[in-house]
């Protein structure tokens, strides 16, 4: 009788076990076991300033009908667009006829701490012969400015005139306001002459106006990932 009680006795500790055993959570490593899945922080994507040349009771050049502060802002808009597919953020220093004093627009720039500044514009001669495209930066005394400046507009340069086929006039350094005044790398587009009859006729194309921007995006792309 002795030995049935400690059989059952023994029975119903072993019983105990088993249950406390299902029941208890399984391990880390364990198959059945949820593993936590790290927090992955993206980086937001660099901010570029556009800003479009003169505007409001700033004309800007003007010849044959053709104001340079609406070719600029129709310009910069597509920058603005093309820049987005590519993922880029984008804030625009104007997007309407309106005019911006010189210092708020390097303000704007300089207050969302952005990546890089492109200026839009067109250019004028006295000479109708003048034609092309040329791009400016700003010979700063910070050798990171500038040398990030020149990198840029050599760039954007190469595939305006990739896309267009325009004149090149070069990359040269300029004393613009926009470029000085503002903290990060920063270019000036001069994207032809509205006193020259070929380009004027050009510039009052949607698609010839596209193909700089899309020229000054794939630029400043090809910056960042070269």
């Amino acid at each position: 009788m002795l030995c049935k009680r400690f059989l059952l006795f023994t029975i119903l500790i072993l019983f105990a076990s088993c249950s406390n055993a299902r029941r208890a959570p399984p391990s880390p490593g364990v198959k059945g076991s949820v593993a936590r899945k790290p927090t992955i922080t993206k980086k937001p994507s660099p901010l570029i300033i556009i800003d479009a040349g003169h505007g409001g009771m700033d004309n800007g050049a003007s010849c044959g009908g053709l104001f340079e502060k609406i070719s600029a802002l129709r310009t910069a808009k597509l920058v603005q667009i093309h820049l987005r597919k590519k993922g880029y953020r984008v804030q625009m220093t104007r997007t309407k006829d309106e005019f911006i004093p010189l210092a708020k627009r390097a303000q704007i720039a300089n207050k969302a701490k952005a990546r890089l500044f492109v200026s839009i514009h067109y250019n004028a001669a006295k000479s109708t012969d003048a034609k092309g495209i040329e791009v400016y930066y700003y010979n700063s005394k910070e050798p990171w400015r500038l040398n990030g400046s020149k990198k840029l507009a050599t760039c954007v340069l190469h595939r305006l005139i990739a896309r267009t086929g325009a004149h090149s006039r070069g990359v040269k350094t300029g004393n613009f306001h926009v470029i000085r005044e503002t903290d990060m790398p920063s270019i000036l587009v001069e994207g032809g002459f509205v006193t020259n009859k070929s380009e004027r006729s050009l510039l009052k194309e949607y698609r010839y106006l596209d193909r700089i921007a899309l020229s000054v995006a794939e630029g400043i792309d090809r910056y960042f990932k070269s």
